[in-house]
């Protein structure tokens, strides 16, 4: 019933006097009605309002390809290198077809195929790439299941916070995502408890334990959603990304000298090589809001990883050097590009500077 019918059913109740001293009551008691009515309307509708449902992803396997938005994940590291991320950022305001195409890659999608004005990364529909969603699960980023069915992401921290903050970014943000463990529950099916999970967490290392800084960190003080506010900036990271295919590559680059196979990935490699290098660098001595004394301190940083043996354990990863897919010799030809003036590290640090 809405406020007017109840309105008019009240009128037409015997309750109405002749004489005025009665109609005023009678009339601040209907109007009284119409208030309450009103605020149980409201009231209702505001219950629901913030009552969402929680998706529950306890039934996911790994390998699965499931479609969530970015507000769904969890973090599982505490650090990002910013300068990674203001690079993206500088990408997709000077070409907004770059971050869909982006978007297509991380979904195992190919290339982008289509996108207009009225593309959002809000609504996957309103572009188009080359490949069904999943078909390239290698350029997928991963994520673990928890206790009640919580997603926690165990690859893209970067690429993810990039698509956060974007303009109409933000958490509804829908992509599709690789499940790599489902730790909901244990081997006889039994729920894990939350200390339970992070304690399997920290065994398959898919939780990284330090701060920008290197201190020791609990699974409590994670980020509790993505967002770049929310997280603190490791310098080191962020360079780290610059010297990718200078001075180290992906860990499956090298073989194993005693399985001759590749080694396998390893997450948070880039954070290992960073333990290594922030205790031998001082970065108070080279100005990184500067492109040539930025080319400096990765020419630095790449000597020294080169310079290691093969077989020195790096940082808290517990692997080696080559583990961690160290390069026999620094790429020259990479950094010489990097200190070019329209690079990909001019631009973001244009970027980081104008924001």
């Amino acid at each position: 019933m809405s406020v007017q019918e109840l309105t008019m059913y009240l009128n037409t109740l015997d309750i109405y006097q002749t004489d005025l001293a009665q109609i005023r009551p009678v009339s601040r008691l209907v109007s009284t009605a119409v208030f309450l009515f009103s605020g149980l309307m409201l009231c209702s509708a505001n219950a629901s309002a913030v009552q969402p449902v929680t998706p529950d992803y306890s039934s996911a396997k790994p390998g699965d390809v499931i479609q969530i938005k970015l507000s769904e994940l969890y973090p599982t590291q505490m650090a990002v290198g910013k300068l990674q991320i203001d690079g993206d950022l500088a990408d997709y305001a000077s070409d907004p077809e770059s971050l869909f195409n982006d978007l297509c890659k991380v979904q195992g999608a190919g290339k982008l195929a289509k996108s207009d004005a009225t593309s959002t990364p809000k609504n996957p529909a309103t572009y188009s790439c080359t490949l069904a969603v999943g078909t390239k699960k290698a350029d997928m980023n991963t994520v673990d299941v928890g206790p009640e069915g919580k997603l926690y992401l165990t690859d893209g921290h970067h690429a993810f916070n990039s698509f956060w903050e974007v303009p109409d970014g933000g958490g509804d943000v829908t992509l599709s995502v690789l499940i790599g463990e489902n730790l909901s529950r244990d081997s006889s099916g039994k729920p894990l408890t939350q200390s339970q999970f992070e304690q399997k967490m920290a065994e398959l290392k898919h939780f990284l334990p330090i701060d920008a800084k290197g201190n020791p960190i609990t699974f409590s003080q994670l980020p509790d959603s993505l967002g770049l506010s929310k997280f603190q900036d490791d310098p080191f990271r962020s360079m780290l990304y610059y010297l990718r295919g200078v001075s180290y590559d992906k860990s499956d680059k090298n073989l194993n000298p005693e399985t001759g196979k590749p080694y396998p990935e390893v997450p948070f490699l880039e954070f290992y090589w960073g333990q290594l290098l922030s205790s031998k660098m001082d970065l108070t001595a080279y100005n990184l809001h500067q492109q040539d004394d930025y080319i400096r301190a990765l020419k630095d940083a790449a000597a020294l990883m080169v310079g290691l043996p093969k077989q020195q354990l790096i940082g808290n990863s517990g692997q080696t050097a080559a583990a961690l897919g160290q390069m026999s010799r620094v790429d020259k030809k990479r950094l010489k590009k990097l200190a070019k003036p329209g690079s990909k590290l001019a631009k973001a640090l244009a970027y980081q500077a104008s924001h």
